[in-house]
């Protein structure tokens, strides 16, 4: 399949598979028929990106600003030398926080479907009006892991296209989403 190509349709949700969601998914009613699919990462990569992290971190940062913090003078090609290994350890510790504390958040409400994805409030939120001619889809995104083509949720409506989930959702989370999606929402 090439990227953006529909993927298999999506199987349709019966009450006992609605009422159990994959591991890391919750679903919350709220006021005025709100529905919030809560999806929390996989923890299992903190095995190996926290140790990880911890040796790139130390090794790289200790050796590069230890010795300028301990004389108190700042060396700037040692430092702009340095600055890709704090770069990427702020990337690696960003993607913990994002493991221990992150979620991906979509929202139904009142015509409009909101995502948000991030720690603490931070992160970043999209939002969509969902009209009457509406489609909800799993498709090839141009994301690709091990060279392997991710799939993601796709949203239809009005001639505006959403796209969420290809990285940061496992593949059992998306079809969950995409089917819960499917039938709130009544686009197939």
């Amino acid at each position: 399949m090439t990227p953006h190509m529909a993927a298999p349709p999506l199987t349709r949700l019966t009450d006992e598979e609605l009422a159990r969601p994959p591991p890391g998914v919750r679903l919350e009613r709220g006021f005025g028929d709100t529905l919030t699919i809560v999806c929390t990462p996989q923890r299992k990569a903190l095995v190996v990106l926290i140790p990880f992290t911890v040796v790139w971190s130390g090794f790289a940062l200790a050796a590069l600003y230890g010795p300028q913090l301990a004389s108190g003078r700042f060396d700037w090609r040692l430092s702009l030398f340095g600055l890709p290994f704090l770069l990427a350890s702020i990337g690696l510790c960003s993607t913990i926080l994002y493991h221990l504390f992150g979620r991906t958040t979509v929202t139904l409400a009142k015509g409009r479907v909101r995502i948000f994805r991030g720690v603490f409030g931070w992160g970043r939120t999209r939002e969509m009006v969902i009209g009457p001619e509406r489609r909800v889809t799993l498709a090839r995104s141009g994301i690709r892991v091990n060279d392997v083509p991710q799939e993601e949720i796709r949203l239809e409506s009005a001639g505006r296209t959403f796209s969420f989930g290809a990285l940061g959702l496992p593949a059992e989370t998306r079809r969950y989403v995409a089917a819960v999606l499917q039938r709130a929402l009544g686009g197939g």
